[in-house]
């Protein structure tokens, strides 16, 4: 298969007029609101975040809203730079996270980058107050709290710092107003809405580029060149790189041109935690021909690009490589290419075949359609050169 279909569940978080906050991103396998099996709660928050940012697209998910999203202790011990912004991002600590120093300083640095931080399910223990002093929000399950003990519950902690506070679980309108009347400043719960499940479909990787990545970002001497030239051969690496990138991508900026713009937006660091999520969410995959013609058409375009004086040849690459997002995500190409963060010149070549991308492409195509009307002779060599390149690196 071309792709595969993803699923993630969410949930709303209402404040306390009723109207949206945020949504609760939630791991889900399938259509199953309620159901969610996984072996590990790593691999969980690593499929939620593949799914939500490399997949349908933070904002398609919920909009301008925050998404919280829970955490592993795992997350909070390793001295990776997250390869996702802190913008509209909920860091929820789940609550078997003990607070152990190295958790401490791990929690305080990612305070420093920006990001919010969540107690998810808490539980008020004497030991767990390093924690209530570095959060931003807690989330209080109050389905089998006593509503008399409520209003206690919420000021013990807003006592020790100042908090926001979501009543968690909140299923009947008495629950709200009780919570409302404690002083939550948000709610979750089947009151307001319960879990809905949004499916997709996304881009498979070639496990041999994905195998190659992960080699180069161990390497302690990597170049973003090396990057780059692994990334490029894979049109799934490359798609999730630039949904990923969407999310980081202030209005301010240009939209990007090549897989070179947004590495150096990215940076080494953040490059090396996303191919390490990937690594952790994607299965091996059989990657059918569609991709190598994909692929095929990137190496020729770039090469036809500066043999004809063409500035921004990476750019050409870029088109050639996603000039099959159609067919392989099985969408209208304007859909597929929508919510890509790349330049419109280049859309605008692949979807109506009218500036340079679009002639460069057209003439791609005219080899894939087996005519020799009028082809030149030096675009033969370079077409074969691009097969040559592509068939001695199969995905």
């Amino acid at each position: 298969m071309s792709n595969s279909e993803f699923f993630i569940g969410r949930q709303p978080i209402m404040n306390r007029e009723s109207k949206l906050y945020g949504y609760e991103l939630l791991f889900r396998g399938g259509f199953d609101p309620n159901e969610a099996v996984f072996d590990s709660g790593q691999e969980a928050t690593a499929a939620v975040i593949h799914n939500s940012m490399m997949g349908l697209g933070l904002e398609s998910i919920v909009g301008q809203h925050q998404a919280f999203i829970n955490f592993p202790e795992s997350f909070f011990l390793s001295t990776e730079t997250p390869c996702f912004s802190p913008d509209n991002i909920v860091v929820e600590v789940l609550e078997d996270v003990p607070p152990t120093e190295d958790v401490i300083e791990g929690i305080k640095v990612l305070k420093g980058q920006g990001y919010i931080i969540a107690l998810d399910d808490f539980v008020f223990k004497k030991r767990l107050v390093p924690l209530i002093q570095l959060a931003d929000i807690i989330k209080f399950d109050v389905q089998y709290v006593k509503p008399e003990n409520i209003p206690a519950l919420f000021t013990k902690v807003k006592q020790i710092t100042n908090v926001k506070i979501i009543a968690e679980r909140v299923e009947t309108k008495e629950m709200f107003e009780v919570c409302k009347q404690a002083g939550a400043d948000y709610f979750q719960g089947y009151f307001f809405a319960k879990p809905e499940v949004i499916s997709g479909k996304q881009l498979n990787v070639g496990r041999h580029n994905l195998i190659l990545l992960l080699e180069k970002i161990s390497d302690d001497n990597l170049h973003i060149d090396q990057l780059i030239e692994i990334v490029e051969r894979d049109v799934g690496l490359t798609h999730k790189l630039m949904k990923m990138a969407e999310q980081y991508r202030s209005l301010s900026m240009p939209e990007f041109s090549s897989l070179r713009d947004v590495m150096m937006l990215f940076g080494l660091k953040r490059v090396q935690s996303w191919a390490t999520l990937v690594s952790m969410s994607i299965l091996d995959d059989i990657v059918p021909e569609v991709f190598n013609l994909a692929r095929t058409r990137a190496v020729f375009m770039r090469s036809l690009a500066q043999h004809e004086g063409h500035g921004a040849v990476d750019s050409y690459y870029l088109a050639g490589l996603f000039s099959m997002l159609d067919v392989i995500l099985q969408q209208e190409m304007e859909d597929a290419l929508k919510q890509l963060p790349i330049n419109e010149e280049i859309k605008f070549g692949i979807c109506k075949g009218e500036n340079s991308y679009g002639q460069l492409l057209a003439i791609a195509k005219q080899f894939e359609s087996a005519s020799d009307h009028g082809i030149n002779t030096d675009h033969v060599k370079l077409y074969m050169k691009a097969l040559s390149e592509v068939n001695e690196v199969r995905f």
